[in-house]
């Protein structure tokens, strides 16, 4: 979690980092909060991060809807930190797949959506049977996704 810092006026002109969970007044060169203990991130520049309001509801990924004309949602296999994946019908070629939608906010930074063109073409030149195969990064109606394997079975959460 990073916090945004705020400058108020220390004693004779010196800038003082104000806590945004206690509002008290600290040095400027505190990493952490002297009265709650929060940690003091650097400033985040939000202007590379827009912010963006979709008219999607979930009803769009129910059970036999269609995502980007190819594929039949099966079911929703799980939800994680980057998004939400469900198991689906690729009808072009009638197989099975994970179709992991991306977390709009996590889309919308370009620098990651780099991060994962890399990765999907890295992965695509790893073949292992304990490592997954990534077919395909897209973007269908200001959605980013993957489609990857679909390996049925536990998953690793309820193993562990």
């Amino acid at each position: 979690m990073h916090c945004f810092i705020f400058f108020n006026t220390w004693e004779e002109g010196e800038k003082a980092m104000k806590c945004p969970h206690c509002d008290y007044d600290n040095p400027d060169e505190s990493r952490f909060c002297s009265q709650c203990g929060t940690k003091f991130g650097p400033p985040e520049d939000i202007s590379e991060v827009p912010t963006i309001t979709r008219q999607t509801s979930s009803e769009d990924f129910t059970p036999g809807s269609t995502f980007a004309e190819r594929y039949q949602i099966i079911e929703e296999v799980g939800q994680g930190g980057m998004g939400t994946v469900y198991k689906a019908l690729d009808t072009t070629i009638n197989e099975k797949v994970a179709l992991k939608l991306i977390k709009p906010e996590i889309a919308s930074n370009k620098h990651t959506i780099e991060r994962f063109q890399n990765e999907l073409k890295y992965a695509r030149k790893v073949s292992h049977k304990n490592v997954c195969r990534m077919y395909h990064l897209s973007k269908e109606n200001d959605f980013h996704y993957i489609v990857m394997e679909y390996i049925p079975g536990e998953n690793l959460k309820s193993m562990i």
